[in-house]
This record gives structure tokens, C-alpha cells and sequence, in this order.
């Protein structure tokens, strides 16, 4: 289970990244004079999260030989007293409703057809939600906001919370038209959300697909985003009976674009980075904040890296004696660490330190990052940092290990002893840190500095403490031998990268 560890000093820590992949547009559609401030992002599960339904629809019209549009259609014109609706309130259960929907295709047709296979293919479209869409679900729960869900869903058989299952942890509250009785847009269902939220509508930030369920929202105080698809205009849909074009344009083959929904999110919170999550990883606080072009350009000339899109840049929460960040860019997930901003005393916080005895070490058996370079050019942004790679793996901030069985704990003690070793044979002078700092005299140096601190502080003589130091100054070791030792050897000091 686990077989290699990272080994970290207490000004050497790297961290862990999760990649991300982009796909398909967005229309912003809210009026703000001021930024309020967001406390919840609500989500649409369709067309949001996971693919639009109809465009699984869409295939199985094309397998089984029927008009495009026909579902859409069917849905849209029957209205709150379909076969759909009532699914989507919980008014039919699923045979109910498939021999419903059945009969409305049927007498559309013309003649006898059977529709009951049309959510084996959907089910399989919406399984695997949007990759960035969920990057930035985590991104918004780790900067302290809640996330919640509107969907007009159904109960699955056997199950339901159907596709939901799987989400669930990453939301605090989930509302499903199936189960309240209520479906979009009717407003009573975002007050239920607002409800459980316990926030008031201009606290939250709405995302959905169709305009209609946007437009509702919106009228009741609730920001919102509109997922589209840049190029509808030229996707000529066959034009519906009895009005409703518009509604029944926005149900059907709608393309979602995940990462234009993502920055326009971005763009409503104010900034905040919603991309490329990663566990204890923040937006960049303002006092912290690099200068992006120049950072770009040092990744460009000094690490041969280079990206039509700008770095994402997040700020880990542990590790900020030396402010340390996350750095996606040009395919490669890297850990920055720097000075921090501000006046320093002459040898504190030394980032050229740690990136020479890491890359020393690392070419002697110890497990650590690989090192890409050093920066001591105050002028790229604004302190010396250097760059390393980002490992991705577990970090055990539990030391009892109490979620592990009793042989992985074993597992676990026994690669960081095993790691401990390979630190304290490092041959000092093969790795070149003969001048790192002084040899020999460490027990005699430690002993004196503390008897000298005990005798400072001491309030009342101690016999014991008295002869405690004399022993100890008589008996000191005469082979002594010197090693490389990690200043703050623990657990969370770890990285497994066994998962």
C-alpha cells in the first residue's frame, strides 16, 4: 500500500494537485453596482454539472429514427400536466410515468412507439460530471462558501438520489423537484433552497442553463449566470407550435461550456480562483499576490514551459513561513516557495537554504520533489523563490492513523522510519554541504545552551537538576558523527504517494 514517501523539513514542504482538463460558453447576465458579498453558489445538476439531457436525447431520437426534437417538444408543449412534469414532482413513479410519455409520443407519431429505452442513454451521458465544473465546487468550499443544488430530477428506481449519489458530499444542500413537489422555475423552490441555506437571495450566486429558471431566480434577488452556447445562432432548431419557441429552443441541443461558466463564477465572487483545486489551497491573498506577467515569463525562458492561457496560481493555507503556491501551467503542476514580502532579518526565511539541501539530498536516496530552479532576482516578484515539482499524494495529519487498519499503520511508521534513514545517510560531504553548517560539538554546543537557559530561569536551586547537568557534561559521547537532520520530522511532514 505504501512504498515511497517525500521527505520535507520544516521550511521544505511541497504539496499535492489535481489536473484539469477544459471543454465548450456562458452569457453573464447580472446587474451589480457593488460587490456583495457571496456566501453560497447554487447549481443547475443538468447542463451545469453534467452534460445537458438533451443532447442524449438527441442520440436516441437518431438511433431509434425519430424526428429530432421530438422529446424536447413533448415536454415543452404538455407543460405542467405531462408525463414529464409529474416525473419531475414526484407525481408518477418511473413505470407510470414511461407508460405515460409512451401514449404523448405515441399520438404525436401518429402510431405506436416505445420510449422506454431513451434513459439508458441518458444515464450514461450524465455518470461523469464536468472535470472543472467540480475543480471549482471544491475551489468555492475550500474559500468557506456553502454549495448547493436545484435540479428538477426524478426519482431512479432503486435509488433516489440517482446520479446525486456521488455528489452529495460536495454539497451542503440539495434540492430535488422529486422529492419537494416543486420544479423549476417555479420560485418556491429557490426559497426552500434559501431556507435550508439560511441566507438571504443576494447572498448566493445561481448557475443553470435555461433562461427561464435564471430569470426566475433573478427576480427574486438571486445573482445569476447563464450557461449558453456561443454559437446558437447558427444551430437551426425546427421551429415549435403554439408560442413557445424560445422555451423550447433553450431545452433542446444546448452545448454547455464548463470553463466559460467557471470564469464567469470567478468574475461574479470577485476573483476568487475557481480553478484546480487541491486540498488546504486558497485564492492567493491580496498581501501575497505575484506579478503574474513576470512569473510567466521567468516559466517561459528558465523552465522552457509555455501556455496560451496564464498561469493558475493558488496559495497553500500550511507552510507560510515562507508563503508557498500552487502553479499550474503549460501541462506542469508546480510548488512555488519565496521570501515573504516585507523587511526580514539577515538569515530568516532563507529559500536558497532549502532549495540547495533539498537538491542535495534528493541526489543522495532521499525522496524529495524534483527541484526545477532557483530565482534570487528580487526584481521577477518582488523576493528570492525557487520552483519544485508538485507531488501528488496523502498527507496524514492524524498521527494515530485512526482511519487506517493496524497493518497499514505499520506500513505507514515503517516508510517513515525507512525515510528518516536514508536523511541521516546522506554523506556530507559527497553532497556538497560541507559548508552548510558546523561539524562536530553538537551535544556539547546543546547541552551548554540549555544549562546556561536553565540557570537563567531558574527560580529556587534543584539538586537533581544539578547533578542531571554535571552527568551529562561527563559523559558525552567522543565518537560523535555528523548527519543531515530534518528540522520538524513528523507525520504531516509526509507525503505518501501511494494513494
Amino acid at each position: 500500500m505504501l512504498k515511497s514517501f517525500t521527505a520535507l523539513s520544516r521550511l521544505q514542504q511541497s504539496h499535492r494537485v489535481l489536473s484539469r482538463r477544459v471543454i465548450p460558453s456562458l452569457f453573464y447576465c447580472t446587474n451589480k453596482t457593488s460587490m456583495p458579498v457571496t456566501k453560497a453558489v447554487i447549481f443547475d445538476l443538468g447542463g451545469v454539472i453534467v452534460p445537458q439531457p438533451m443532447i442524449a436525447f438527441r442520440e436516441f431520437e437518431k438511433s431509434k429514427g425519430l424526428p429530432a426534437g421530438l422529446i424536447g417538444r413533448m415536454i415543452v408543449r404538455n407543460g405542467d400536466e405531462g408525463a414529464w412534469s409529474k416525473l419531475e414532482t414526484g407525481e408518477l413513479t418511473f413505470p407510470q410515468f414511461m407508460e405515460a410519455f409512451n401514449k404523448e409520443c405515441s399520438k404525436e407519431m401518429g402510431q405506436e412507439v416505445d420510449m422506454t429505452d431513451m434513459f439508458v442513454s441518458l444515464h450514461a451521458a450524465l455518470i461523469n460530471p464536468f472535470p472543472q465544473i467540480i475543480d471549482a465546487i471544491k475551489c468555492i468550499r475550500e474559500e468557506g462558501m456553502k454549495t448547493a443544488i436545484i435540479t428538477n430530477n426524478w426519482k431512479h428506481p432503486g435509488n433516489d438520489s440517482g446520479m446525486l449519489t456521488n455528489l452529495k458530499p460536495l454539497f451542503d444542500v440539495i434540492i430535488e423537484s422529486c422529492l419537494l413537489g416543486i420544479r423549476k422555475p417555479d420560485p418556491r423552490i429557490f426559497h426552500a433552497c434559501l431556507k435550508e441555506l439560511d441566507l438571504q437571495p443576494e447572498e448566493t450566486v445561481f448557475l443553470d442553463d435555461l433562461g427561464v429558471n435564471v430569470k426566475s431566480a433573478r427576480q427574486l434577488g438571486i445573482r445569476t449566470i447563464k450557461v449558453t452556447d456561443p454559437d446558437q445562432a447558427v444551430r437551426d432548431l425546427e421551429k415549435e407550435q403554439d408560442g413557445l419557441c424560445m422555451r423550447c429552443y433553450n431545452l433542446s441541443f444546448i452545448v454547455t461550456d464548463p470553463d466559460q461558466a467557471v470564469r464567469d463564477l470567478e468574475k461574479e465572487l470577485g476573483g476568487l480562483c475557481m480553478r484546480c483545486h487541491k486540498e488546504d489551497t486558497v485564492t492567493v491573498p491580496k498581501h501575497l499576490e505575484i506579478n503574474m506577467d513576470k512569473l510567466k515569463s521567468y516559466l517561459n525562458w528558465a523552465l522552457k514551459l509555455h501556455s496560451k492561457d496564464p498561469p493558475v496560481i493558488r496559495c497553500f493555507r500550511h507552510g507560510q513561513s515562507n508563503p508557498t503556491y500552487y502553479i499550474f501551467y503549460g501541462g506542469k503542476h508546480l510548488v512555488l516557495r519565496k521570501k515573504p514580502p516585507g523587511k526580514l532579518l539577515p538569515s530568516a526565511h532563507a529559500v536558497e537554504r532549502e532549495f540547495k539541501v533539498m537538491k542535495a539530498v534528493g541526489q543522495h536516496g532521499v525522496p524529495i520533489p524534483k527541484m526545477y530552479g532557483l530565482c534570487e532576482d528580487s526584481s521577477l516578484i518582488g523576493t528570492p523563490f525557487y520552483i519544485m515539482e508538485y507531488v501528488d499524494g496523502r498527507i496524514f495529519k492524524d498521527r494515530a492513523l485512526t482511519g487506517l487498519t493496524r497493518q497499514q499503520r505499520r506500513e505507514v511508521y515503517s516508510e517513515m522510519i525507512s525515510t528518516l534513514v536514508k536523511i541521516h545517510s546522506v554523506n556530507i560531504s559527497a553532497a556538497g554541504l560541507d559548508d552548510y553548517g558546523k561539524k562536530g560539538g553538537y551535544l556539547q554546543r546543546n547541552i551548554t545552551r540549555w544549562t546556561r537557559q536553565y540557570e537563567a530561569s531558574k527560580t529556587h536551586e534543584i539538586e537533581a537538576m544539578d547533578k542531571l547537568i554535571k552527568w551529562l557534561s561527563e559523559h558525552l559521547p567522543q565518537d560523535e558523527r555528523v548527519t543531515v537532520v530534518h528540522g520538524d520530522f513528523r507525520l504531516v511532514s509526509l507525503i505518501n504517494r501511494n494513494k
